[in-house]
């Protein structure tokens, strides 16, 4: 197993267990990483428990927030807890008191939630949303109209000259 304690600064992790208190790390690998007050560019593994910390990209089976932040989250089980994300892709997406950019996901729960776009086949709980699933099929087919519109025009007043 792997540890980091705080002030230390790694390139690249890989072991099968790795515990992150407070460092700093590029890349890490792993079966199981925890990470407690420390942050990485990028985390790839199967189990991701991830604590009032920070990660750019994660990668993972199941992989759980609490009080943490990530700009990408990708997992089959994905759990939110007073988090931040910038977009989250899963197959279950469980969520409360969170907040995410997009949420992508087969089915998710939320509990005193937003997200600007939620795209999901079931969604139970009270989430707070500016585009859902219907409205993301409006909006796009709107501005396919608009654009095509104004091709439309653009193409009959070029065609004059």
């Amino acid at each position: 197993m792997d540890e980091i304690t705080a002030n230390e600064q790694k390139d690249e992790l890989k072991a099968e267990v790795i515990n992150l208190q407070g460092g700093l790390v590029d890349t890490i690998e792993a079966e199981v990483v925890h990470v407690n007050r420390g942050y990485a560019n990028r985390i790839v593994a199967t189990e991701i428990a991830l604590k009032s910390g920070g990660a750019v990209s994660i990668q993972g089976e199941n992989i759980g927030f609490y009080q943490g932040a990530a700009i990408t989250a990708r997992g089959n089980v994905v759990l939110f807890d007073d988090s931040n994300a910038g977009a989250v892709v899963s197959d279950e997406l469980h969520m409360s008191g969170s907040r995410t950019g997009i949420s992508v996901a087969r089915h998710i729960d939320m509990e005193d939630c937003t997200s600007v776009i939620l795209l999901a086949r079931e969604v139970n709980g009270t989430v707070e949303t500016i585009l859902d699933t219907r409205g993301a099929l409006v909006a796009g087919l709107v501005s396919g109209i608009a654009v095509g519109l104004v091709l439309s025009v653009f193409n009959m007043l070029t065609r004059r000259r």
